[in-house]
């Protein structure tokens, strides 16, 4: 952004986008990892969250969202969508949650929901960069350019123009204690809501003031994907920790034995 100054570190480049919105242009991922450890990149004090693509063309939408009919205004009828689909989703459970299951707060519901495939308002995002970087690479299907690891502000709430909207104008983050759903612990998962389900890209374009990173981008090579994974594994970042269940431990599996096929 003009008049910005820009940051730079071993294989990678800070761009500012908007008043609080940067671009971070990694060459490698050894140039992701600079990034991270750099002291001035993100600000000790800020509580970032992350979620990984893999591509840069999926937006910040949530799957309900994107059930619905995009050429409907973003306010239209969503909350009669989001009530018609969690009561659909509890009148199925019926019977399907084991014998004298826990009451469930609406949040927990959806969260529940989303770790078995409804669409939800929900975007799942994560405590570690790490973690999100393992879902933007293990993809089959990566195209020529770069996967995407998004960076959000914890506080972005706080921020006066933000701070002086009605509350049902904020992001809303959720942390549900559920039992039930493993694979968000060991993922230190937790989640967004927008309002109306607007896309958080739309949502942060109300910010005004120029200060620390809100919102980003960081822009990594596909093909840094078997060294990508490959060091995430040395972190114990792999299917098997973040799935653990029968599913997690087959992907894993699969994963070493393709590996193994490569080896010289």
């Amino acid at each position: 952004m003009k008049g910005r100054k820009s940051e730079s570190g071993n294989d990678w480049q800070l761009e500012w986008t908007g008043p609080t919105t940067a671009d971070i242009k990694c060459q490698s991922w050894n140039g992701f990892i600079d990034f991270l450890h750099h002291d001035r990149a993100l600000k000790q004090k800020q509580s970032y969250i992350f979620r990984g693509h893999a591509s840069v063309e999926w937006a910040l939408v949530p799957t309900l969202k994107r059930s619905l009919d995009m050429d409907k205004p973003p306010w239209e009828d969503t909350e009669k969508e989001e009530e018609r689909t969690l009561n659909a989703f509890k009148k199925y459970c019926l019977g399907r949650r084991g014998h004298n299951p826990p009451q469930l707060e609406e949040s927990e519901w959806w969260a529940l929901g989303q770790h078995f495939g409804l669409n939800t308002p929900l975007l799942d995002w994560s405590e570690s960069p790490f973690v999100a970087a393992f879902f933007a690479f293990n993809s089959s299907g990566l195209d020529s350019g770069n996967v995407v690891i998004w960076i959000l502000n914890k506080g972005v709430n706080k921020k006066p123009c933000i701070e002086k909207l009605k509350e049902e104008r904020h992001i809303e983050f959720l942390t549900p204690y559920l039992d039930e759903n493993s694979r968000l612990i060991n993922q230190r998962g937790l989640f967004i809501k927008t309002p109306e389900m607007i896309c958080l890209t739309e949502w942060i374009k109300q910010i005004s003031e120029e200060g620390a990173i809100d919102l980003a981008r960081v822009l990594i090579p596909s093909s840094e994907q078997e060294f990508a994974l490959d060091s995430l594994d040395k972190m114990n970042i792999n299917e098997l920790t973040l799935f653990p269940d029968l599913l997690g431990a087959a992907k894993y599996a699969n994963y070493v034995a393709n590996r193994k096929k490569k080896k010289p």
